[in-house]
Order: C-alpha cells, then sequence, then structure tokens
C-alpha cells in the first residue's frame, strides 16, 4: 500500500522552511515534503508516500494527474489516495483566452487585490492592459460562483467514480477554500457525493481547522511579497492530527 497525496502548496509543505533559502527547486520541494502533513500522516498510517503537491497547482491538473497516474497504474487498487482540494479561481476557464485564471483564492479576490489580475504578461502591454480591465469587469458584473459550484461537483463525483470503479481508497479535504458552498437547487448533485470520505465536505477548509486550534505558532514566517501564509511544520501537524484521526474514525482504510 502506497499513500498517493494531491494538491498545492498546502500539500508540497510551502511555510515549513521560513527563511531558509534554497536554490534548488527540487531540493525545496524534498524539505517541504519532509515536514509536511502528508508525511507526517504516512508515519501514523505506517505507509510509505508520494507527495504529489505543487505550489501553484489548479484543480483541474490536479484532476487529469489523478486520472493519469490511474491509467499509468502509478496508483493501484491497494492503494490509499488522499486529495486536498486546491482554490477553484486557479482554473483555466473556457470564456476566457488560453492560460487565463481569475486569482489565487477567494481570499485574494475579496481583498481586492490586483496582483495577479494578469495571469501572464504579453509582449503587447496594450492588450495586457485590456485584459486587466476585462477581468476587474468580469468579477464586479459579471462572475457567478455557481458556475465553480457545477465544475467542482463534476471533478469530485467523476474522481469518486473512479476511485470505486478501480477499488481504491480514498479521502477528499478542501485547503483553503470550499469547493462545492450552496450550490442552486436546480444544479445541486452533492446528493451524489460520498459525505464520508469527504473531510467536512462543504462545511469546513483545513485552513479553519489550523486558525481554529489552540496552538500560537502554527503560521509560516510571512516575508514580502509571500501571497498568503501557509501552515507551519505545527500546522501541519494539526492537519495530519485531525486526518488521521478522521481516517480511523470512519474506517476508511
Amino acid at each position: 500500500m502506497m499513500l498517493h497525496a494531491y494538491g498545492d502548496s498546502w500539500t508540497e509543505g510551502q511555510g515549513v522552511d521560513g527563511e531558509l533559502v534554497h536554490t534548488d527547486r527540487e531540493e525545496l520541494k524534498n524539505y517541504r515534503n519532509k515536514y509536511s502533513w502528508v508525511n507526517l500522516l504516512s508515519k501514523k498510517l505506517d505507509i510509505p508516500f508520494v507527495n504529489n503537491g505543487i505550489s501553484g497547482n489548479a484543480n483541474h491538473k490536479i484532476f487529469n494527474q489523478i486520472v493519469f497516474d490511474i491509467q499509468s497504474k502509478k496508483i493501484k487498487s491497494e492503494d490509499f489516495v488522499i486529495i486536498m482540494w486546491s482554490s477553484s479561481l486557479r482554473d483555466n476557464v473556457s470564456f476566457l483566452p488560453n492560460n487565463e485564471w481569475i486569482s489565487w483564492s477567494e481570499n485574494e479576490l475579496i481583498k481586492g487585490s490586483d496582483r495577479f489580475i494578469n495571469s501572464y504578461d504579453s509582449e503587447d502591454t496594450h492588450y495586457d492592459n485590456f485584459i486587466k480591465n476585462y477581468k476587474k469587469f468580469f468579477i464586479t458584473d459579471v462572475m457567478n460562483f455557481n458556475y465553480y459550484n457545477i465544475v467542482n461537483q463534476n471533478y469530485i463525483i467523476f474522481i469518486q467514480k473512479i476511485f470505486e470503479f478501480y477499488e481504491i481508497k480514498y479521502l477528499m479535504v478542501d485547503a483553503f477554500d470550499i469547493m462545492v458552498n450552496n450550490p442552486n437547487k436546480i444544479d445541486d448533485r452533492t446528493y451524489l457525493i460520498n459525505k464520508v470520505n469527504y473531510w467536512n465536505f462543504g462545511v469546513k477548509t483545513t485552513k479553519e481547522l489550523v486558525n481554529e486550534s489552540n496552538l500560537e505558532n502554527k503560521w509560516e514566517i510571512l516575508i514580502p511579497p509571500k501571497i498568503a501564509p501557509h501552515p507551519n511544520k505545527n500546522g501541519y501537524y494539526i492537519i495530519s492530527e485531525e486526518l488521521y484521526g478522521y481516517i480511523k474514525k470512519n474506517k476508511i482504510l
């Protein structure tokens, strides 16, 4: 049995490095993995792990990587998979040009930050100004969060069904944005989602879990230009403890 974890920076383990300076990306990833909730949980479960978390990852990339890893038999029927979903707003969307997305997270959107209005700068600054202004207009006048409810329900249900088909044990978790949040009644398919295999579905994120802990030292040291705080080693320990207890309580393994 192998534990396969998928997610973004919260799965990779970003935030544990503090003021350490790493010039090699692979070295940094290995260091973060060492203190991630994935490693801590694998020790509690006494099974080896593969950490597929990538800082900045988007849900459509997580989704497709899991499907590819099942098809290529990297994930086997006796394995255990945990998905810690990222923010929906990082997904490329069909109603914007190629490689364009909305924001890093709902929190960044709420703050009204312009820092990530432009996903990619082109060589045409005039065009870039149009995209930046259009995104501001889109966010204030066009955006409908129920679109993401529909997309995310489909991500979840497809992955759930493929896991069931291949008899793969699994658990899903929301990192810092709720994946499905009060969908319109006509679009609600949450009755198809296995809530037992989804930690606090539609109720809580691991960010809220860490915030609720009585530990004072649980977040990374913010050094500009950091976007938002990640858990530190203590924060990831809190997550690993909670997930371990949930897995045991619900006999997921």
